[in-house]
C-alpha cells in the first residue's frame, strides 16, 4: 500500500473508537487517494465517482459495489444535508457499525491487491515461465 495511503488508512482505523463518522470519511479519502494512484490518467478535476467508474472494469464486481458504498458513506457522513440514510445509520449504529467499517477500511486493501500486488506477482511469475510453455499470440 501507498505509505500517503497507509497513513489515512491509519488514521481511520485510530479515530473509529471515537468517532466512526470521522473514520469513514478517513476510509473515503484513503480509497480515493488509491484510486488517484492506480489510475493517474484520469482527469485532474474528476470526483470520485467518475474515477470508480474507471477503473470498475478491472475490479470484481463486489469491490465495485464497495467502492461505491465507501464513496457514499464517506459523502453522506460528512455532507448529509438531507440526514442519515440507512448505511450511514448503519455505520453510526454502536452495534453493528464497528464492522460496517472495518469492511469499509478493508478497501483499500482490496484494491491494493487486486490492481497491484495480484498483477505484480502474476507478472513475475509470467517472466520465469519457460518460453516454450507460453501461448503463442495469435
Amino acid at each position: 500500500m501507498p505509505d500517503e495511503v497507509k497513513e489515512l488508512y491509519r488514521e481511520a482505523a485510530a479515530v473509529a473508537p471515537a468517532s466512526r463518522r470521522a473514520a469513514a470519511a478517513l476510509a473515503r479519502a484513503a480509497v480515493e487517494k488509491l484510486i488517484r494512484i492506480i489510475d493517474p490518467d484520469a482527469p485532474a478535476r474528476a470526483n470520485l465517482a467518475s474515477r470508480i467508474t474507471r477503473i470498475r472494469p478491472q475490479v470484481t464486481e463486489p469491490v465495485g459495489q464497495m467502492l461505491d458504498v465507501v464513496r457514499h458513506i464517506g459523502n453522506k457522513t460528512l455532507h448529509g444535508t438531507e440526514g442519515p440514510d440507512d448505511l450511514v445509520v448503519l455505520v453510526l449504529d454502536d452495534i453493528e457499525g464497528p464492522a460496517v467499517l472495518e469492511q469499509l477500511l478493508s478497501m483499500a486493501n482490496d484494491l491494493v491487491d487486486q490492481l497491484i500486488v495480484k498483477p505484480a506477482t502474476a507478472a513475475g511469475l509470467w517472466k520465469k515461465l519457460p518460453e516454450g510453455v507460453k501461448p503463442r499470440p495469435h
